[in-house]
């Protein structure tokens, strides 16, 4: 599997090499999945019930996996070979979407079964998403991470919005059943693509190898914790988290931005076909806005960094994310909603490719699993709450989850502003010292740690 250590030392190369491109190649076939997934099981719950709230639970199932199960999933990923972790989880998302495809075309559906297959699957992501983010940082060399965090941002809107939502909906005009059977495609395609990349790994002789060490001298998820207990390790994640005032505030607007966002789009669905007037076949191109701006941002996020600054970016884009949802309330037209969700994929797109280099290089390697886990458990783990909300209102009225959620996006921003601009800072230092550990490369020298953190394994101040 690949792991987040220092490249050997020889001349910095420009280009990403096979590993990079078959990881970009499976993490693009799994957004595919998901997009078809959270576009057709929606359509799927509203042929079964008008209930709002009950179509607001497909969007709990989504995210109560990151509460329960993420914390676990981090352990894991600490402990073991990443890539086989993520060719595991795929093949058994894979089966039980294979599982859920079947019951839809025995006529047998019912919203229960899309919950507990959206609750599995999503089970399988908390070990997946993370697995793909974090590995990204052991097979590029570092200087190039911000391009590849693009390139694999960009893959996931294509894949997932682009692609997926509209065909998803095109499907689903047809039958039911045929973008679920094509989610389990995808997944199953993307399990088979991993394994080849870690097999791939191994057969390399380098240190971005399935057992290399990092630079404190443990194997990269796998086994830097093995003598510690589940409980002790999870404790240590939490800890490391809570205890640096930067992470912590960093953690609270990724959990506001979720429950916002999820209160604003839980009944998306609804609003879309009675409020904008959009038909079940055309849901997913409506959806597939989001990517227009998205892959923009993807496109000038490195270029819009430099021109005014990553803090810039990352408070502008996270506000901006609040401000496009209340514009989506205020004025429920189809092409102003329409515009306002591609901005919104602008602002989240650029955002998270600034912020991406945080868990890349600023957490030590050894920390990246839980770490990450943390922030999801606590970020996406309380999105059902958002999620409810967003049903509750949605019986009231169909606008007022977004313009409700849109406001918990901008109130999360205003209180720690402080702590995105911060961690904006460390990420720009993190770049000035991967740039010199390729000068050093370059000249014959010995870099520094890519540990991304000081010798007592805490982030810089």
């Amino acid at each position: 599997m690949a792991v987040e250590t220092s490249p050997p030392a020889a001349a910095p190369s420009a280009r990403f090499g096979a590993a990079f491109h078959r990881l970009w190649a499976a993490g693009a076939l799994t957004n595919l999945g998901d997009g078809m997934l959270v576009t057709a099981l929606p359509l799927v719950a509203a042929t079964l019930t008008h209930d709002p709230l009950a179509v607001a639970g497909l969007a709990a199932a989504r995210f109560l996996p990151w509460l329960l199960v993420a914390p676990l999933a981090g352990v894991l990923l600490d402990r073991v070979d990443r890539l086989r972790a993520m060719a595991v989880s795929n093949g058994i998302a894979a089966a039980a979407v294979a599982l859920l495809a079947l019951v839809i075309a025995s006529g047998n559906a019912a919203v229960g079964f899309l919950y507990a297959a959206l609750f599995l699957v999503v089970c399988c992501e908390t070990v997946t998403d993370p697995a793909t983010r974090i590995t990204v940082a052991g097979v590029v060399p570092g200087r190039l991470l911000d391009r590849a965090n693009g390139r694999l941002e960009g893959a996931r809107l294509i894949a997932q919005d682009c692609v997926a939502k509209p065909v998803a909906g095109v499907l689903f005009a047809v039958a039911a059943v045929l973008p679920v059977a094509g989610v389990a495609l995808s997944y199953a395609l993307c399990g088979v693509l991993a394994a080849t990349v870690a097999a791939l790994l191994r057969r390399a002789a380098t240190p971005v190898a399935a057992h290399g060490t990092d630079a404190g001298g443990a194997e990269a998820g796998g086994g830097a914790d093995a003598g510690q207990g589940v409980l002790r390790s999870l404790g240590e994640g939490f800890g490391h988290v809570l205890g640096h005032r930067v992470m912590r505030g960093l953690m609270f607007n990724n959990a506001a931005t979720m429950i916002g966002m999820q209160t604003g789009t839980a009944v998306m669905v609804l609003y879309v076909q009675r409020e904008l007037g959009v038909g079940a076949a055309l849901y997913g191109v409506f959806l597939g806005t989001v990517a227009i701006g998205g892959v923009a941002g993807s496109l000038v996020v490195t270029r819009l960094a430099a021109a005014v600054g990553r803090r810039a970016v990352m408070v502008g884009g996270h506000a901006g994310m609040g401000v496009c949802l209340v514009l989506m309330g205020l004025f429920p037209q189809v092409w102003v909603a329409g515009a306002a969700w591609g901005l919104l994929g602008f602002c989240m797109t650029t955002s998270n490719i600034a912020g991406s280099l945080f868990f890349q290089t600023v957490v030590p390697d050894r920390l990246r699993g839980r770490v990450s886990a943390v922030f999801r458990t606590v970020g996406w783990g309380l999105a059902p709450l958002g999620a409810l909300m967003g049903g509750l209102l949605g019986r009231i009225d169909l606008v007022l989850p977004c313009l409700v959620g849109g406001a918990v996006m901008v109130g999360g921003v205003v209180v720690f502003r402080k702590a995105i601009a911060e961690g904006a800072r460390l990420c720009d230092e993190a770049v000035a010292g991967l740039a010199a550990e390729a000068a050093a490369e370059a000249a014959g020298g010995v870099g520094p740690e890519r540990s991304g953190g000081r010798a007592d394994g805490r982030p810089r101040p």
